[in-house]
């Protein structure tokens, strides 16, 4: 089968390795994408994702060759009928990953390596884990949550910084809040859905306004939220959808929800696959999560910095910002 929509171009104005650690082939025709940024963890499930964006090659490719060779061990194969797979690594090593892109007589059309290091799981957090196992010292929460974010995604979000840079870590732990409410649905309701998405996106069954009520990936990100806070190119104030605020009332609420999801649902094609692709993968989840919060905040609670936004009038802003991430942005009352 030909490539799939969802693989076949990167977000416009984006580069692949905004998504996640990356090589290009190139001439450009295709890209390979891993979710979690080397090093990666050993006993841990990542996601890698090949982009075919020269249309030549896509229509020509059928299936996909996926090779995953730890040390010098001896190489585990797998085909795919689209340019996604997930790998769990079983040893600490060097782990290669390589996709052949395939046509219909199985020849090879492309190819393209990705090597990585796998370390052992975060020491320091598995001996929290054994001190919240023996019941020392503060509770550590939901240990699997902990687990994947330290291990997975700590890259991102200890990196995220402000267009305006201020005082204080109360942006970087407002983001680490977000991601770690967004981790406690299991990661294999939070792939469900995405796999649902990118399947509507192809053109199957699903409904797509339906689909995009939830949020989407590590972050639980509504699509609509992010078409009305990203500008259409990086000099430009237009956003892909105008800036609309929801009634608080839920039975207004609902009714006006279903009207921004056919909104988002009309959008170009383009922008839609560039605007899930952004939700998709982590990396850019964790950026995109970052960009609206300072957004909202910028809107709501100008010049408030971070710190105080988290702890000023016990918490009230925090929750509001975080209300208008989840549910709206809604109207003032």
């Amino acid at each position: 089968m030909p490539v799939r929509k969802t693989e076949s171009r990167i977000p416009a104005n984006f580069q692949a390795s905004d998504l996640g650690e990356a090589i290009a082939a190139a001439d450009g025709s295709c890209s390979l994408v891993s979710f979690v940024t080397s090093p990666i963890t050993v006993g841990r499930e990542n996601t890698y994702v090949v982009f075919v964006t020269d249309p030549t090659l896509a229509g020509k490719s059928h299936t996909f060759e996926w090779t995953f060779t730890e040390n010098e061990g001896n190489p585990e194969s797998h085909i795919t009928q689209f340019g996604e797979i997930s790998y769990k690594p079983k040893s600490v090593c060097n782990l290669n990953v390589t996709v052949r892109i395939l046509d219909a007589a199985n020849s090879e059309l492309a190819k393209q390596s990705l090597n990585q290091t796998v370390w052992p799981l975060s020491r320091q957090f598995e001996l929290f884990i054994l001190l919240e196992e023996a019941k020392v010292g503060p509770s550590m929460g939901n240990l699997d949550v902990g687990r994947e974010l330290i291990n997975d995604y700590s890259p991102y979000y200890q990196s995220i910084t402000l267009k305006s840079p201020e005082d204080g870590d109360g942006f970087q732990s407002f983001i680490f809040g977000l991601a770690r409410n967004g981790a406690l649905q299991p990661p294999m309701l939070r792939k469900k859905h995405i796999d649902q998405l990118a399947s509507s996106l192809n053109g199957n069954i699903y409904d797509l306004p339906n689909l995009i009520t939830p949020g989407v990936g590590i972050c639980a990100i509504r699509l609509s939220l992010l078409a009305m806070t990203l500008p259409e190119a990086s000099i430009s104030a237009n956003t892909h959808l105008k800036w609309t605020e929801l009634p608080e009332v839920r039975d207004k609420l609902s009714l006006a929800e279903v009207e921004l999801n056919k909104s988002f649902a009309d959008l170009d094609q383009s922008i839609r696959l560039d605007l899930f692709n952004l939700l998709r993968f982590p990396k850019s989840n964790i950026t995109q999560c970052g960009r609206i919060i300072e957004n909202l905040r910028d809107r709501y609670f100008p010049g408030i910095n971070f710190n105080d936004v988290m702890t000023g009038m016990k918490g009230v802003r925090e929750q509001r910002i975080i209300k208008h991430f989840r549910l709206g942005p809604l109207q003032r009352g």
